[in-house]
């Protein structure tokens, strides 16, 4: 999908970013977010021996929590009232990551009116493609600015 037609605020998607990044989970994973247009949207989770599982590979769940969050940010960085929510998400895991972080690309496929549906894969460090994953989000009634973080001033 073509998002260079779709305009919105610079605002918005900084404000988007800073509370995605002041989510507890956020915190927790040391995670990375970018908003490179809208519609565009990128996670990256580094490595921490604490997200992996009994042999060692980072947990599937870390690789579907950066992929749905990247999706969640792709979608709503062209959503500048409300907030979305993830309906549902499909990830494929293709293949097992140790001793490397992860990064998430994620991009919208489909804007409907309340629906928005987005494409992820997710890469090791090293460039491995390690999941892709499709997501349905959609636009609730609750305005952003009711969101923690959403208008706070910036640090600083």
């Amino acid at each position: 999908m073509k998002h260079a037609a779709t305009r919105v605020s610079p605002q918005h998607l900084e404000n988007l970013k800073r509370s995605c990044l002041g989510a507890t989970i956020s915190v927790f994973l040391h995670r990375g977010i970018e908003i490179p247009e809208p519609g565009i949207a990128k996670v990256t989770v580094p490595f921490h021996p604490q997200l992996t599982q009994n042999s060692n590979f980072v947990h599937g769940a870390v690789l579907f929590e950066a992929a749905d969050t990247a999706g969640f940010i792709a979608a709503n960085s062209l959503e500048e009232t409300y907030t979305v929510l993830t309906v549902d998400y499909y990830i494929r895991l293709l293949r097992p990551v140790r001793g490397e972080g992860i990064n998430a690309v994620a991009e919208v496929i489909h804007r409907g009116r309340t629906l928005i549906t987005t494409s992820s894969q997710v890469f090791s460090d090293s460039g491995a493609l390690v999941a892709s994953g499709q997501g349905t989000y959609m636009v609730t009634g609750t305005p952003l600015t009711e969101v923690a973080g959403y208008r706070d001033a910036p640090p600083g």
